[in-house]
This record gives C-alpha cells, sequence and structure tokens, in this order.
C-alpha cells in the first residue's frame, strides 16, 4: 500500500509512518523541513518537501497514494499571528481533503483531538456529546471547524475517518519547543520541581502513544466514513498520575501543588515579557483554564467497532520511563 502521512514530525505522524514503514508499505511524508532532526528514517520512507498550505507540494506527495492519515496541525497554546491557526488546521485541511478527491485517494483519516468535545462535568463524555462550554482557544475552534470539512467531504462521497486522541505520553521522536506530557514526565524523572493543579484530584485522561498509533490504522481500515473514534486510555487524577509515575521510576521529585490564583499571576508577568520581548508565553488564562477541569473520556466505541485496546498505565510507563530518561526536550 502507498499512504501519504502528513505531520510525520510530529509526535504521532513520526511513530505512524515508523510503524506502517515496517509494515512493507510505501510511505510519503510532506514536510517542511526534509533536514529535520524529527524526519522518520526506514527504507519506505519517502520525503517530500512542503507543507499542506501548499497544494502543488500536496500533489507531489499524493500522486500515486491509496490512503491519507492526516496528522498535521499547529498544536499550540499561543501564537503571536492566530490567522495561522485557521490557515493551518482549517484551510490545510480543506486542500487535503480537495486533492483526496482529485487523486481518487480511497481512505482518509483525520487526527482531530478529545478537546473539541470538551471538559466534563464527572462522567465520561463519549463521540455523541455535545461541547457544552465556549472554545476558549484557537486550537480547539480550528479542529472542531477541520472535523466538520472531514464530515462534509465523507458526506460528498470520500471514505474519511475522524479519530481523537486525549493526552498522549509514551516514546516516539525527539520533542522541541512544546510542553507535552512526555516533557512533563521527563521533567520528573530528572529531578525538576513538579507542579500540578490545586486540587490534584481534578481528573484528566491519558492515552499511550502505541495503543493511538494502533488506533489510527484500525480507524482508516475499519471505521466508518463520517465517524468519529475517542482513541483514549485511563482517566487519572493528577495526584494519581504522578504518584504511579514514582512508583514505577523511583524517582523522589518533589510535587507541588499550585492553585489557579498563582497561576493567573504568571500569565500575567508571561503576558508582559510578550509585550516587551515578544517571546511567546506559555502560561495563558485560556491555558489555565483548560488545566483547572475534569476532562474524563471513554473510549468504548473505538474498543467495540475497531478493536482498540488500552494498556494499562503502570505497565505502558515501564515501557515509556527508560526512553524518556535519555531523551531531550527543549521549550
Amino acid at each position: 500500500m502507498k499512504i501519504l502521512i502528513t505531520g510525520a514530525t510530529g509526535q504521532i505522524g513520526h511513530k505512524l509512518a515508523l510503524t506502517l514503514a515496517e509494515r512493507n508499505n510505501e510511505i510519503h511524508i510532506l514536510v517542511r523541513n526534509p533536514k529535520s532532526p524529527n524526519i522518520p528514517a526506514h527504507k519506505n520512507i519517502h520525503v517530500f518537501q512542503g507543507d499542506i498550505t501548499d497544494v502543488q507540494s500536496i500533489s507531489n506527495a499524493i500522486q500515486g497514494c491509496n490512503q491519507v492519515y492526516h496528522t498535521a496541525a499547529l498544536v499550540k497554546i499561543f501564537d503571536s499571528d492566530a490567522t495561522q491557526f485557521y490557515k493551518i488546521n482549517v484551510e490545510g485541511t480543506k486542500n487535503l481533503l480537495e486533492k483526496s478527491l482529485e487523486f481518487g485517494i480511497q481512505k482518509f483519516l483525520f487526527t482531530s483531538s478529545c478537546s473539541v468535545i470538551g471538559p466534563s462535568e464527572g462522567k465520561s463524555l463519549t463521540e455523541n456529546h455535545s461541547r457544552t462550554t465556549p472554545f476558549i482557544c484557537d486550537y480547539d475552534s480550528t479542529k472542531y471547524e477541520a472535523e466538520n470539512l472531514v464530515k462534509k467531504y465523507a458526506s460528498e462521497g470520500l471514505h474519511a475517518v475522524i479519530v481523537s486522541p486525549s493526552k498522549i505520553y509514551g516514546y516516539s521522536c525527539t520533542e522541541t519547543k512544546s510542553i507535552t506530557m512526555n516533557t512533563v514526565i521527563h521533567n520528573f524523572l530528572n529531578g525538576k520541581l513538579t507542579f500540578i493543579p490545586k486540587p490534584s484530584h481534578l481528573i484528566a485522561n491519558y492515552c499511550f502513544i502505541d495503543d493511538v498509533i494502533e488506533g489510527h490504522i484500525l480507524a482508516l481500515n475499519k471505521g466508518k466514513s463520517g465517524e468519529n473514534y475517542i482513541l483514549g486510555g485511563e482517566n487519572i487524577s493528577y495526584k494519581d498520575f504522578f504518584n504511579t509515575v514514582k512508583n514505577v521510576s523511583g524517582a523522589k521529585t518533589k510535587i507541588i501543588e499550585i492553585p489557579k490564583t498563582f497561576l493567573k499571576i504568571v500569565s500575567v508577568m508571561q503576558w508582559i515579557r510578550f509585550y516587551t520581548t515578544q517571546k511567546e508565553p506559555f502560561v495563558t488564562n485560556e491555558s489555565i483554564q483548560q488545566i483547572f477541569c475534569n476532562k474524563l473520556f471513554s473510549s468504548n466505541k473505538a474498543i467495540q467497532f475497531l478493536g482498540y485496546k488500552i494498556t494499562p498505565f503502570e505497565e505502558a510507563l515501564k515501557q515509556t520511563i527508560p526512553h524518556l530518561k535519555n531523551q531531550r526536550h527543549e521549550y
């Protein structure tokens, strides 16, 4: 099978490309920088320079392909040019959908996010739940718009499926300039003070990267066109999350609970720094709101209809921690 993957220098796309290449598929990856250290290297992977906002580069990369995995997105808390979220996440997705129709792509998969569904109020949310709170960041709102585009093209004849991972952890490519769960775990393992929201009993859903990759492949090959499948893991409180990491790794790092008020002060300081130095903030009011809420999700639909499997959290950590101890994370 010949497959196009976007976002192959990112956490999901990188590992997905290598996994599919190992299974004797011919993989085309569309990347902005062919010299990126995160380019997945394999004899079955062919690199095409360009990006999803450039339709000609999409045409070059998609030529002869049967399937498309669209994992590329602008994933940030903040961008000084907010129009980039729409340009990449919405217009870029539309470009790929158009070219998929033009080139006769048999199956198309779009990677969205559970953050589109929104925070929960004590019960696990499913694909059928409608968002009950307004969107508070450009990433979530543009992913929602992109989902609607995928559903529109699915209704017009393109076999297109959506998957929504939750908070991802687990070994993939070396990550830079982004605070991910891997970054947080990495810092914890290396003795850096770890701050968690107060109260620490707030719960989020965490998914293992290996499960997510298999979920992508299952969804593309077995998923129903126009449908969305949550690819999650276990619902765990912040406190239990880091206590488990501590027990598995033996790390002695101190965990400090931070109240929302303190983070709001940090956010103000971040904005002052941004206006004086143009260095983008890593804490904003929007990110604080996303942290101080419950985010419980159910993957039962993917389990029932796709055969999706969830690796137990402790077992997944045992596979993850040895890699993260030696991995560099810069932001």
